[in-house]
């Protein structure tokens, strides 16, 4: 069995670094479009006025997304 040496830091690492980076960013966003478009959804679709229920709606919304995923 060959075993390769182990390259540590970013300079040798920076094409996993930035993909990381990306995906983050991806996730980010979605998480900002989900807290500003679904209460708007939640108002306009299904009537829901509420503060508390925005944010249960938000939560199940979550919730039914990570199951999902």
């Amino acid at each position: 069995m060959n075993a390769t040496a182990v390259a540590l830091g970013l300079k040798a690492n920076w094409k996993q670094f930035s993909l990381l980076v990306l995906i983050n960013a991806f996730v980010g966003g979605m998480v900002g479009i989900e807290r500003t478009v679904v209460p708007l959804i939640g108002a306009e679709e299904f009537g829901v006025a509420s503060s508390t229920l925005i944010v249960s709606f938000i939560v199940s919304f979550g919730v039914v997304k990570a199951c999902a995923n």
